[in-house]
């Protein structure tokens, strides 16, 4: 059964680690010092007291200088990209034929981890927290700069950025519902299904018109990369503060897009939660003869389900900003605002992934040296025995809080300064900002106990811990 919660990354290697490395990779959890409540309740005070922070100190948009710096590095950065182009195409069909003629167990072949965790939690964490590098490393690009050019069509109005929207739901089914998402022969078989659909979407109607309105790897590392303090712009190496690029130039994804990046994460956290482990149970019990032992069906549901409500919650404070502050409708409310979420989805990136990065992680390295499971030791590296306490729950509690927060803060920040800018006054801003802090607000409650409770207890204190000991009056 394939493990919730935990998502593939932790499900490819769940056999190549004894059971302390499940649940977040740890084997014991950390024991708060208070109720998990007052953890929850002080997370969300602190992202309401930034908005009330930020509506005292920044009153209106003030213009200011451009803040990037930028560094020509025009031949280091061809290098760079033409290097990493081929390593990245190379493990591309390394995959591919792993997949197809390796061993069929997850563990015993690379494919499983570079997909799920090298290639989508440690390419995701580099691209939003350094800088995206998707365009040098994405193996369809290069394969499609391999092709004769010829005249595209254009692209069809009507269909927007729909299909982005689509793909992308349908590859965080295959992540995070697929109960066979970890067997390297299933992952070759998509890989080059998806090869067909992408390249022949770029011939069609051009790979930049298909990568801004079909690509959903495109679109996502786009959007993410927007938040990290480097770039490649025109031969030069652009240094800018965090999150700057998000409220600059063209929105990166479409609002639909933002919601599901948000709404998905989140609810490969909820799979691993007691409550869902009630709603699965019950759906087992009530609906017998539908047979979902894999919980596929509940899982498509509760995805589809997740990323509605979250979209609905949106869409509902953006109508309340056009009532209450006028000036935008509602479908412009949330194109605007739409951008500062995407902290909120790498704060969530940390929290919910940065142990499976540093302990799955490690898997890569014995795999290198017998790619294919045929107990080759090519690098000298199949002995290699991953180290499953380099971080312990304790400091991932820390680390996810603190990531959560301040993701929060900062999309609070960056609405707010959006709003200074499209509403004339003050108060207007004040008002249009206001629906979604309160969204942010319930949002930050409710990742945080999601990311708790595989992490964290709290244990009562023995009743005399806190009473003093009495004093000996005898002589």
């Amino acid at each position: 059964m394939r493990l919730r919660g935990a998502g593939p990354a932790l499900a490819v290697l769940a056999g190549a680690f004894p059971p302390g490395a499940l649940a977040h990779a740890f084997g014991e959890r950390y024991d708060l010092p208070a109720p998990l409540g007052y953890f929850v309740a002080g997370a969300a005070a602190t992202v309401a007291l930034s908005f009330a922070v930020a509506v005292v100190a920044v009153r209106r948009a003030r213009p200011r200088p451009d803040a990037a710096r930028s560094i020509d590095a025009a031949a280091l950065l061809a290098v760079l990209r033409a290097a990493v182009r081929c390593i990245a195409l190379a493990l591309f069909l390394l995959v591919i034929a792993a997949g197809l003629w390796g061993d069929a167990h997850p563990a015993k072949n690379i494919a499983p981890t570079l997909v799920w965790i090298l290639g989508w939690v440690g390419l995701s964490l580099c691209v939003a927290l350094v800088a995206n590098v998707w365009p040098a490393v994405d193996p369809w690009r290069t394969l499609h700069a391999l092709l004769p050019a010829r005249e595209p069509r254009a692209w069809p109005a009507p269909w927007g950025s729909k299909p982005a929207v689509l793909l992308f739901l349908v590859f965080a089914w295959l992540e995070v519902v697929d109960p066979v998402a970890s067997r390297p022969a299933h992952i070759a078989v998509v890989l080059l299904a998806w090869t067909a659909v992408n390249l022949s979407g770029m011939r069609v109607f051009g790979r930049e018109a298909w990568q801004a309105n079909a690509d959903p790897l495109a679109i996502y590392f786009e959007t993410l990369g927007r938040f990290a303090p480097l770039a490649a712009r025109d031969g030069r190496l652009v240094v800018r503060p965090w999150a700057r690029a998000l409220v600059e130039g063209t929105p990166p994804a479409p609002k639909a897009f933002v919601i599901a990046m948000l709404s998905t994460v989140l609810f490969d956290g909820l799979l691993g939660t007691q409550a869902w482990r009630k709603v699965d149970t019950a759906f087992s019990t009530w609906a017998p003869g539908w047979n979902d032992r894999d919980g596929v069906l509940l899982g498509t549901a509760g995805l589809l389900v997740t990323w509605a409500v979250f979209l609905a919650a949106y869409r509902g404070a953006c109508a309340l900003t056009a009532a209450m502050a006028g000036v935008h409708a509602t479908s412009r409310v949330a194109t605007l605002f739409a951008p500062t979420l995407v902290p909120i989805a790498v704060a969530y990136l940390v929290a919910h992934n940065l142990s499976y990065l540093l302990v799955q992680g490690q898997g890569v390295v014995p795999l290198l040296s017998d790619p294919f499971g045929r107990g080759w030791n090519l690098f000298g590296t199949a002995g290699f025995t991953p180290d499953i306490g380099v971080i312990d729950a304790k400091k991932m509690w820390h680390i996810a809080t603190a990531a959560i927060v301040a993701g929060h803060v900062v999309a609070v920040w960056l609405a707010h300064r959006v709003a200074l800018a499209e509403w004339p006054t003050a108060r207007g801003a004040v008002l249009a900002s206001a629906p979604l802090t309160i969204v942010m607000v319930a949002y930050t409650a409710v990742s945080l106990t999601v990311i708790a409770e595989p992490l964290t207890r709290y244990r009562t204190p023995d009743p005399g811990y806190t009473v003093a000991p009495q004093c000996d009056n005898k002589a």
